[in-house]
């Protein structure tokens, strides 16, 4: 897979970014708790990776759909999708083509996914991240088309580990999708 090998190192190196990662792109506001904030809210919002997320939006119901293919490694993805509370359709004829639906009773406060992101400023060098992704209340779906226009602005110190000093302060795209959560309450 083109993308796989493109950005295997620094993919390899974002894995080890800490909890403290995480917290540090959150200290000044906090989407994963305010629960006033909708599900088109707060989209591009970095949140490093992995992403010891536990609520979003204050909401802690949360089910997570794979892309069938690692994109570290090009191998078939091993993690488990979960569908108690969200109904996912996967269509890998159109990549990266995602979309969810509330299960009857439940709505959606938020949505964050696993990309890979990519930026002219940092060339040859893409990175694995979680950012929030947008949604409707009940329903919703990465770029039909396949052009994600959500951008997600990593934050200056907002990685601070050694060799991602390129990647802080700077505007990426999404360009592949490793991995959807939706967030969901009861209503």
């Amino acid at each position: 897979m083109r993308a796989a090998r493109r950005f295997a190192v620094p993919v390899a190196a974002a894995l080890v970014l800490t909890l403290a990662v995480a917290s540090a792109a959150l200290a000044a506001s906090n989407p994963e708790t305010d629960k006033s904030l909708g599900p088109s809210a707060t989209q591009g919002h970095f949140l490093g990776y992995p992403t010891p997320t536990s609520s979003w939006h204050g909401c802690t119901k949360e089910d997570t759909q794979w892309w069938p293919t690692s994109l570290v490694s090009g191998n078939p993805t091993t993690s488990p999708s979960t569908h108690r509370y969200v109904t996912f359709t996967v269509n890998t004829k159109a990549y990266p083509l995602v979309t969810w639906t509330a299960k009857a009773g439940y709505r959606i406060c938020g949505v964050e996914a696993a990309v890979q992101l990519t930026s002219p400023q940092v060339r040859g060098s893409d990175l694995l991240a979680e950012a929030s992704y947008t949604s409707a209340p009940t329903k919703g779906t990465t770029a039909l088309n396949g052009r994600e226009t959500i951008k997600v602005r990593i934050p200056t110190k907002g990685i601070n580990q050694a060799g991602f000093e390129e990647f802080e302060g700077k505007t990426f795209s999404m360009f592949a999708f490793q991995a959807v959560t939706v967030f969901v309450k009861k209503g």
